[in-house]
């Protein structure tokens, strides 16, 4: 009996001390989860839903603590400037644009995180926007860039709504799409005519009596020189020949016992030369678009190689009619245009020979400028006006100033050189032709000859015989893409050419 009295006093005293250290596990728990509850309601006001702080340069707000704080420490002091003004309120002022964090301490150094958005300020910047007529544009912030979303009625529009933008952020994103796309034309016409005229006149002589020589050689027309073949060949004249082309006349013959030689360079001579280039190119509005109607002519470039060696290495250089332009359609209807026009030739004249290549120069005329210009109408955006003239004389002195006489002494060379260069440039807004409006393309309706035709009747083919020729619909401008009579295009259908 004695040990069953012992045995349950001992368990009961288990049980009481297992029930004791559970009331004193769960006392502490308690107290850590009031005291963890407790740290994260130590701001009570002044966060957003998702217990942060959003701010815009230059404004600022208050955020109130349930204790007492004893210090708050800022990341980032660039971004926004902590002031403590109570003992339970702290302002937070923006600076600029960014993100940082705080940390709150109580007097128990119990601490809470906080993190801080700051953004610019766009409130003007969305004033501004929505003064834009025809466009939909909307500004938001992304800590230190403005992101423009929507639609602008133009590119002028986009362009202006980004230059606005950037004075309120470091970088602007653009995600603005530009309503409609709009087609422009151009079409530059580039006119040269140039005009060189020569007029040349020069006498060379030499005569032999068989005691005496002599002659004239003003301006090297044709050197030639004296020569012995015997004692019967002391008037032999050594007479060239082929003479160069600069003599033009020339003859060689003997009086008495005095021979003679006489070249004489008389030339006049007349050169037109006229040059129109018309190149013609659609492109978006905004967009830059190409054109290029020539070629590539190749030049050698020397290498350095290993030692002393050395290797010829082939570049390429365009040539030809070359158009580049940039248009912008305004919102005033205007056509604002960035076009670079070049026409170029090969100028052999200039040419440079090296390591066995002939490598020609360029004769270039071009023009790079920015207008402004309504729909169809035409700007001479560049011309030239050049006049030269040359002389070249050559006098052998005294004898050349003999009148009449003196023309069998001096030489004399008179070129003159005008050039008149304009370059024209029209723009469009066009829009897409309709399957109705395509004109046959060059040779779509033709007849081709057979042999018989071909041999026997020298027909080199022609339209098909009875289909009559298709009428192309009139442009607007003489060219483009919209018909100005679209009744007299349907008046007129496409005809099929027969088998």
């Amino acid at each position: 009996m004695m040990t069953k009295c012992v045995i349950c006093g001992i368990r009961f005293l288990a049980i009481a001390g297992a029930l004791v250290c559970a009331m004193l596990m769960t006392a502490h728990m308690a107290k850590a989860q009031t005291t963890t509850a407790t740290a994260d309601k130590m701001v009570v006001s002044g966060l957003n839903d998702q217990g942060e702080v959003n701010l815009t340069v230059n404004k600022s707000t208050i955020v109130a603590t349930g204790r007492p704080q004893k210090r708050v420490s800022v990341a980032e002091p660039s971004i926004v400037d902590v002031n403590g003004i109570s003992p339970t309120r702290i302002l937070l002022t923006a600076k600029k644009p960014g993100s940082t964090q705080i940390i709150i301490w109580d007097e128990q150094d119990r601490s809470q995180t906080i993190d801080v958005t700051v953004s610019a300020d766009i409130a003007g910047l969305r004033s501004q926007l929505a003064k834009f007529n025809g466009s939909q544009i909307e500004a938001t912030t992304a800590e230190d860039a403005v992101v423009l979303r929507g639609r602008a009625s133009n590119l002028e529009a986009s362009e202006q709504a980004v230059a606005l933008a950037a004075g309120y952020g470091k970088r602007v994103a653009n995600f603005i799409e530009i309503a409609g796309g709009q087609q422009v034309q151009l079409q530059v016409r580039v006119a040269e005519i140039s005009k060189s005229a020569v007029r040349q006149l020069g006498v060379n002589f030499a005569y032999n009596d068989g005691v005496s020589i002599g002659g004239s050689n003003v301006g090297g027309i044709a050197p030639f020189g004296f020569r012995d073949i015997g004692s019967a060949g002391d008037l032999a004249l050594g007479v060239p020949l082929t003479p160069s082309s600069n003599v033009t006349l020339f003859g060689k013959g003997q009086i008495g016992n005095t021979a003679f030689a006489v070249f004489i360079s008389a030339l006049r001579d007349n050169n037109l030369l006229r040059i129109l280039a018309e190149p013609n190119l659609v492109a978006m509005s905004g967009q830059e678009a190409s054109f290029l109607a020539g070629g590539e002519f190749p030049i050698p470039v020397p290498q350095s190689g290993s030692g002393n060696d050395t290797t010829i290495t082939i570049a390429y250089r365009e040539f030809g009619v070359k158009l580049n332009f940039t248009p912008i359609v305004l919102g005033s209807g205007k056509i604002r245009l960035r076009v670079a026009p070049e026409v170029s030739d090969l100028d052999f004249t200039t040419a440079v020979r090296f390591g066995g290549f002939v490598v020609p120069g360029l004769t270039q005329r071009k023009v790079t400028t920015t207008v402004e210009l309504n729909d169809g109408q035409t700007l001479a955006i560049a011309g030239l006006l050049n006049q030269s003239v040359t002389v070249d004389r050559n006098v052998t002195p005294l004898l050349g100033d003999i009148p009449v006489i003196g023309a069998l002494f001096r030489s004399i060379r008179y070129q003159r050189k005008e050039t008149e260069l304009v370059i024209f440039v029209t723009p469009k807004v066009v829009a897409p032709m309709s399957p109705g409006q395509v004109p046959p393309l060059p040779g779509e309706v033709w007849r081709h000859p057979n042999d018989l035709q071909l041999y026997g009747g020298a027909d080199m083919g022609g339209p098909v015989a009875g289909s009559r020729t298709v009428v192309a619909p009139r442009y607007m401008g003489e060219y483009g893409f919209v018909a100005a009579d679209a009744s007299a295009a349907k008046a007129a259908p496409a005809t099929q050419p027969s088998n």
